[in-house]
């Protein structure tokens, strides 16, 4: 997908909110925005707009440091969150059939998809946990849910793509379920390669010790989602012969849609205008969506 120019203001914001966060002084952070103001001016608009955002941080990256500029936000996030792993468990286990199960732990993994540094400048737990049993009681905009649960059936690999910090602690979870319901399916979870906003590295499935339900991967790209263009030959094979591969969250979407493969499955909230336009729903709505061939 090109580049969303509502998603330069996006871009912006988060190098001033970066700057904020690590007290960059006055004068070195005027230079740093105006070193991606140059850059987004002389942006190749036919990238996605993930890829553009890893440019950006690769610019921060050479102004500040070190890259991982929400490391300690992120793993405060990913404990936190997996601290509530037994709640979330009762909740999904109290379903009154595997398909209410399947369902109830995909809606807490979507749900997750909120805890995200790129939308918002901080995560509010508190009305995040209080606003979850409201928000499972709303329709999806787009529901394949069902269909995802019949390919996974048949299916013996899935590549589970991550998207956020906190939101990681969410994927083990439906992850586990898929393997409890589906016991011949082998999971692996890919993360990005470099940090990048408040995306899941390495680090974050440490955190979450992701390697108890799922094989880790690194995607090896720099970018805020998957550019298959820029990802690892280890990566790239698991997603050739996936029997089903999972996308989380809007950066996943927009880097790798359109996209051939049928066994792609996307699931996040439409959590901008531009993104909710594409797939014809409201704003901050849950979707599930079964990528269509454009073939």
């Amino acid at each position: 997908m090109e580049f969303i120019l509502s998603c330069s203001s996006c871009i912006v914001r988060q190098v001033a909110q970066v700057t904020s966060l690590l007290k960059i002084e006055k004068t070195k952070a005027q230079g740093i925005l105006r070193q991606v103001l140059v850059q987004l001016a002389e942006a190749d608009y036919s990238k996605c707009t993930p890829e553009i955002i890893g440019e950006t941080w690769n610019i921060l990256e050479k102004e500040i440091g070190f890259r991982d500029v929400y490391g300690q936000l992120k793993l405060k996030y990913d404990r936190d969150v997996l601290s509530q792993k037994d709640k979330v468990l009762s909740i999904i286990y109290s379903q009154p059939d595997d398909m209410a199960k399947f369902s109830k732990s995909l809606f807490f993994a979507i749900y997750g998809n909120l805890i995200d540094l790129a939308a918002a400048d901080y995560f509010d737990e508190k009305a995040f946990w209080s606003n979850a049993e409201k928000t499972s009681l709303v329709p999806f905009s787009v529901d394949d849910r069902s269909r995802l649960f019949e390919k996974l059936k048949n299916a013996k690999s899935v590549l589970y793509i991550g998207d956020n910090s906190g939101e990681i602690a969410l994927d083990k979870i439906f992850i586990q379920v898929i393997k409890e319901l589906f016991p011949r399916v082998s999971s692996t979870y890919a993360v990005r390669g470099y940090a990048v906003l408040n995306d899941v590295t390495l680090t974050d499935a440490e955190a979450v010790n992701m390697k108890e339900t799922a094989e880790v991967i690194s995607n090896g790209s720099k970018a805020a989602g998957t550019v298959l263009s820029t990802v690892s030959a280890e990566f790239l094979e698991h997603f050739n012969n996936a029997d089903v591969i999972i996308a989380k969250g809007q950066g996943n979407f927009e880097s790798l849609y359109p996209c051939d493969s049928p066994n792609l499955f996307y699931l996040l909230m439409a959590k901008c205008p531009a993104i909710a336009s594409i797939f014809g729903v409201k704003p901050m709505t849950l979707i599930c969506k079964q990528n269509e061939s454009q073939t």
